[in-house]
């Protein structure tokens, strides 16, 4: 029988959350549907794709834009690329990922008069759009057939603008590579880990005041990740004499040595639309500690049971729970293995079955 072909669209493949999900999403899918993504920008993926999975870039590389009129030529350009590709590739459904994308892969999918997906990751509450972009999504996203997030909480903030029944929530499927990773056997170390970029958003900074200030030997703190903020947080580790105990590790793809190996994860951001890094490291059993920001880590963490939730910018409770953790062995073996538990609905089988529902319902 003939595969019905979806097109993912994306800024690009690099590092981040979205990506991750678009890879987990296409290898998951690949048996079922012909894939394509399409990309605005020419980029090597950063995860690992099934060789069946074809990606097609619209531009080469992208100048930032340093006025309206060059961000509407884009945008324009862009949109345009994005419909002669789902045409020439004969795409049954169009689905978008992250704002910008979510826009343009409406725009181009109504064109050419097929259903579309948006996928909203980015906390409703808190973003740092433009008013050009603003008023885009406000006109847009309620064209789009159906827009897939993440949280309840995110769920109520939308019914307020569009339609309930174009509303649904899907979780971020846990790839099945990364469960297969998971290995009992390695021995834990005295390791404490976060996962993020490193901004002002995930405020690691908060971490790194927090490890300075116990005073428990042999324990060793690796934040992974890069961002604007690297240079700054290397100047803490100095400042606090750390640089034995601390260490910063960017683009790391063999992530699942750090969840095998940790003993804690922290997580510290100031707002969040969901929180991949988080979930990933409770499904390998790592006792977590996560800020209570709006949106995500409350549907993951029931506090005291399976983690600890703690205010944003509280380093002091923060350092109150840290101090808990790295103490007390079996209240880590306790949370590890109800963190474990608590991931089995985001495995990839249980969240690629409802993605395929959705799609045929359109298709």
């Amino acid at each position: 029988m003939h595969k019905k072909k979806i097109a993912f669209v994306i800024g690009s493949l690099s590092s981040g959350g979205a990506e991750r999900v678009i890879s987990n999403l296409s290898n998951g899918l690949i048996d079922r549907f012909d894939i394509v993504i399409i990309t605005f920008v020419n980029s090597k993926p950063f995860y690992s794709l099934d060789d069946r999975i074809k990606v097609l870039s619209c531009l080469k590389f992208i100048n930032q834009s340093t006025s309206t009129y060059q961000s509407i030529k884009l945008n324009y350009i862009l949109t345009k690329k994005i419909y002669h590709i789902i045409k020439a590739e004969q795409v049954n459904i169009v689905i978008g990922f992250i704002t910008s994308a979510n826009i343009l892969s409406t725009i181009a999918a109504k064109m050419y008069g097929i259903p579309c997906i948006i996928s909203e990751r980015n906390n409703p509450i808190h973003n740092d759009l433009s008013s050009f972009w603003v008023i885009l999504k406000n006109f847009i996203y309620p064209l789009a057939d159906r827009i897939v997030l993440q949280t309840q909480g995110v769920k109520k903030i939308f019914e307020k603008k569009i339609k309930a029944d174009k509303l649904i929530i899907l979780p971020n499927p846990i790839s099945l590579e990364l469960t297969n990773k998971r290995d009992e056997s390695t021995k834990k170390e005295n390791l404490i880990i976060t996962v993020g970029t490193l901004n002002e958003n995930k405020n690691q900074k908060d971490i790194i005041a927090a490890f300075a200030s116990i005073d428990i030997e042999n324990w060793k703190l690796i934040i992974i990740g890069d961002g604007n903020k690297k240079e700054e947080l290397n100047d803490l580790i100095q400042v606090a004499n750390l640089k034995d105990g601390v260490e910063i590790i960017s683009k790391v793809k063999d992530i699942y040595k750090y969840y095998n190996k940790a003993s804690i994860f922290i997580f510290t951001s100031k707002t969040e639309g969901f929180p991949n890094a988080l979930l990933e490291a409770m499904h390998f059993g790592l006792p977590c500690i996560s800020t209570d920001c709006d949106f995500g880590p409350s549907e993951l963490i029931d506090d005291g049971i399976n983690g600890y939730l703690v205010p944003i910018n509280n380093y002091v409770i923060l350092r109150e729970k840290l101090t808990q953790l790295m103490k007390n062995e079996v209240l880590r073996g306790e949370f590890s293995k109800k963190a474990k538990s608590s991931t089995d609905n985001f495995q990839s089988t249980e969240v690629m079955a409802k993605w395929e529902d959705l799609i045929n319902s359109l298709i």
